[in-house]
Order: structure tokens, then C-alpha cells, then sequence
């Protein structure tokens, strides 16, 4: 006959008190583990705010320093070239530190600053009531889509995309109902470009994909988008392809170029300056024609400015996206910012079908 151990045994009290003890340490444990892992979480996202606050801070000061300067740069003279300061921060921008109390590093910053009238603006195709200019808009912008290779067709997609009908321009162009029936569909604007990225939702029947985005970037170089009045291209700024799309010889261009040389640099300072030094014949009636077409597409002066950039502090980073109009004899205003876009890249080549302009999918 056995006997069985008392239930109270201290053996096994003893066992228990341990086990009971050991649970309560890695409970103990784990809980501390978890509360310093979300006490540490919580101070990197509370310093990360900060420097971002602090970053957007920075980005708004650079802004109001640029526009200091177009406002200063307007006092100062009636024309806008490459040789002012305000220029200066097109040409290979520095990155530069970002300095606090006694010369203390805190950050760093790059900025650029471009006449947007140095580019041709695709809003000029359209009037204030939708209908095509005929100044010769729509011939300007194929040149420039030709000089980058894109086709000539691509202008009447771009007018499509604009125009409050649905009728298209062409056999090659699209409205609406063709974006509805893309792998991603979407209406066509029917009202101006908002921004130059919208280039990438129309069709555009080129193969390879990265034979499309290289002409896209290319075109992308040249135009702009500006508020719907029409904008002028200014001389002193633009580029040899944009002035030999709206219609000037390769000697005219050159003459306008040539004032740019760095051991030159005499900027035209008023339209008739400029138009003096192209020289157009009053007795040929097709250069007369020209230099009145002209008149209302050349300028040595401009209104709009973008400036471009990034900015770090800590570990916070704010891409600058920035619109300025500046009107005579008023404040400088902001149009447009964007503190979140990064810089266009370069384009790239792709191997996927899913790229600048949406198309139908394959059935």
C-alpha cells in the first residue's frame, strides 16, 4: 500500500515559485523591450517632424529670396538675360551648405532659377474661348516636336487635349473615348495644361518605349506651360531651337546668339534693339510678314520664373517646385509651388508597354 506525498510538499511550492517568478521576469522584460522600442520609435518621428518642419521652414525662406531677387533684378533695368544674377543660379548650381547660430551645418541646398519665357508655352495654341490661334502657333510647336522626333501628328493630339469639342484634328489624334478605352482610363483635359507632365498621358504611337521617352524629354526641354493669355519668348533667354521653330533663319539666330558670348554679353535691351539687329527688309513683303509675326512672339523681357531645387535638413528632404509671376510695378507673386515633386530625371529607357501615353489594352 503507497502513501501519497502531502500536498503540501515544500519541493514542489518551491518549483512553482520559481516557474512563477522566472514568467513574471520575461513578461517584465518584454514589456520594457517594447516600451523603449516605441519610446525610441517615437523620438525618430518626432525628430524626423522636426526636420522637416524645420526644412519647409528653410523652403520657403529661399523662396521669398528668390523673389527678392526678380524683384530687385526688375527695379534695376526692363530686361531679362543670362549675364544678371538672378541667371547666375541656372548655370551648374552649387550645392551649398545650410547654416545655423555660430556657422553651425545643419543642412544643404541647391537651387535653380529659369526664365519660363525662354521656353515656348503650349497654352498659346489655344484663345481665351478654346479656338486655335492662327499666328502660326501650331506650326511653331511641329517644329519643335519634329526637332526632338516626335511626329508633326503630335500637335494635333496636344490641340485635342485642349479644345472643349470632341471632334479630333486628325485620323492620328484622340479624344476622350480613346483614353476611356486605355488599360487606364481617363477623359482628355478639354481646358489648358495645368502642368507639362500631363505631355505623358497623351497618345503617342512610337516603338520602343525608350525611343518615345528620349523624344519626350527632348520636347520637354523646349515648351513650357503658362497661365492661358498668350506669353511671349524672350530673346535673351530661349534657345537656338525655339527661335528657329517660330520662324528665324539660321544667320538671325546667330546674331541673337552671339550677344551671349561670354567675352561679349550685351543682352538686347528693348524690342527695338532687337529688331534692329535682325535686320528685316521692309521691301520684301515675306520678311515684312515675319517681323510682324514677330512682333507679337519676341520680347526681351519676362514675367514668369521657375524655380527648381532640394533642400536637406537632418533627415527630412523637400524638392522646391516654384511659379513666379512678376508684373510691373507690383509685388512678385507665387503661382504655383510644389515642395514635394522631385526633379524630372533625365529620361530612361524602359521595357515595359506601360509608359508615356496610355493605350488601349490588347484583347
Amino acid at each position: 500500500m503507497h502513501r501519497q506525498p502531502p500536498a503540501n510538499n515544500p519541493h514542489q511550492q518551491r518549483g512553482i515559485a520559481i516557474l512563477t517568478t522566472l514568467v513574471v521576469a520575461v513578461l517584465i522584460v518584454t514589456l520594457a523591450t517594447v516600451i523603449l522600442a516605441r519610446q525610441s520609435r517615437a523620438v525618430r518621428q518626432t525628430d524626423n517632424f522636426q526636420s522637416l518642419e524645420r526644412a519647409w521652414q528653410y523652403a520657403y525662406a529661399l523662396e521669398q529670396f528668390a523673389g527678392m531677387e526678380l524683384q530687385r533684378d526688375a527695379k534695376s533695368n526692363k530686361y531679362d538675360a543670362l549675364d544678371e544674377d538672378w541667371a547666375k543660379w541656372s548655370k551648374n548650381p552649387p550645392t551649398l551648405p545650410l547654416q545655423e547660430g555660430n556657422s553651425v551645418t545643419v543642412g544643404e541646398f541647391r537651387l535653380k532659377l529659369e526664365d519660363l519665357q525662354g521656353r515656348y508655352n503650349i497654352n498659346n495654341l489655344l484663345d481665351e474661348k478654346g479656338k486655335l490661334r492662327t499666328n502660326g502657333e501650331d506650326q511653331h510647336l511641329k517644329k519643335l516636336a519634329q526637332a526632338a522626333g516626335l511626329p508633326e501628328s503630335f500637335v494635333a493630339v496636344i490641340i485635342d487635349w485642349m479644345d472643349p469639342d470632341a471632334i479630333i484634328q486628325t485620323g492620328d489624334s484622340a479624344e476622350t473615348d480613346f483614353y476611356l478605352s486605355g488599360a487606364i482610363p481617363y477623359r482628355a483635359a478639354d481646358m489648358p495644361f495645368a502642368d507639362s507632365s500631363e505631355l505623358r498621358l497623351l497618345k503617342l504611337d512610337i516603338e520602343p518605349p525608350a525611343q518615345k521617352n528620349k523624344a519626350l524629354g527632348a520636347f520637354l526641354q523646349t515648351v513650357t506651360v503658362l497661365p492661358f493669355k498668350k506669353t511671349t519668348v524672350n530673346a535673351n533667354t530661349t534657345s537656338a531651337a525655339v527661335l528657329q521653330a517660330i520662324g528665324l533663319s539660321s544667320d538671325r539666330i546667330k546674331t541673337i546668339m552671339d550677344r551671349r558670348l561670354p567675352d561679349n554679353e550685351k543682352p538686347f535691351k528693348t524690342t527695338a534693339d532687337l529688331f534692329a539687329a535682325l535686320a528685316f527688309n521692309p521691301a520684301d513683303q515675306a520678311d515684312a510678314a515675319l517681323e510682324k509675326q514677330l512682333k507679337e512672339t519676341l520680347d526681351v523681357s519676362s514675367s514668369y520664373f521657375h524655380l527648381s531645387g532640394k533642400l536637406t535638413v537632418g533627415r527630412a528632404t523637400v524638392f522646391m517646385n516654384s511659379v513666379f509671376y512678376r508684373e510691373p510695378g507690383k509685388p512678385i507673386r507665387v503661382i504655383m509651388r510644389q515642395f514635394d515633386r522631385a526633379e524630372e530625371p533625365e529620361p530612361k529607357p524602359t521595357t515595359t508597354t506601360d509608359d508615356a501615353s496610355n493605350t488601349p489594352a490588347n484583347t
